[in-house]
């Protein structure tokens, strides 16, 4: 699939088939997270892939904006103190910016593999800690729920308002 077509085709899924999702692909979604860069190119990120059904259905129940029923999810981590002892203080930060870098390149990996996904976030840390495994360094920055997409859920390209583009300076009336 060219890069113009699944980027046409990113549309949030929150209805999956009951199916699972073969491990080789969860591998290759997982790859696509680790091929985004890092501040310096510090290894601070992290990705667990979870497709068991009880530890879903726990996530689930602590994560309020998961609202899929998915078989399978890719979590982005960040080693929060190996991001601010290697990269300084804006290590912090900049992993957020590596971490959604990491889910989007997990997005388009998934379209191309005919899957589907959107972005979660998690609000209760302590709680994903537990529930993961997580040591304290730890930090969930990413949840995305990742399957099949459900009979009659769309799939195909969105069509999105233009937005506008500025050149050189910010223009309000553009």
């Amino acid at each position: 699939m060219e890069l113009h077509d699944a980027l046409a085709r990113r549309r949030a899924c929150r209805r999956f088939a009951p199916r699972p999702v073969e491990r080789e692909l969860l591998d290759r979604l997982a790859a696509a997270a680790h091929a985004a860069p890092t501040a310096s190119n510090v290894p601070y990120r992290q990705v667990m892939v979870v497709d068991d059904p009880r530890v879903i259905r726990a996530v689930r129940q602590i994560s309020p904006s998961l609202l899929a029923e998915p078989p399978a999810l890719i979590v982005i981590l960040t080693d929060v103190e190996l991001a601010v002892r290697r990269v300084g203080p804006i290590g912090e930060a900049s992993s957020l910016i590596d971490s959604g870098a990491a889910g989007e390149n997990v997005w388009l990996a998934a379209i191309d593999a005919g899957l589907a996904t959107q972005f979660t976030m998690i609000s209760t840390m302590p709680g994903i800690r537990v529930v993961l495994g997580l040591p304290e360094r730890m930090r969930v920055d990413l949840i995305m729920p990742v399957g099949h997409p459900a009979e009659g859920e769309p799939t195909g390209p969105v069509r999105r308002r233009r937005r506008p583009i500025h050149h050189d300076q910010f223009d309000d009336g553009a």
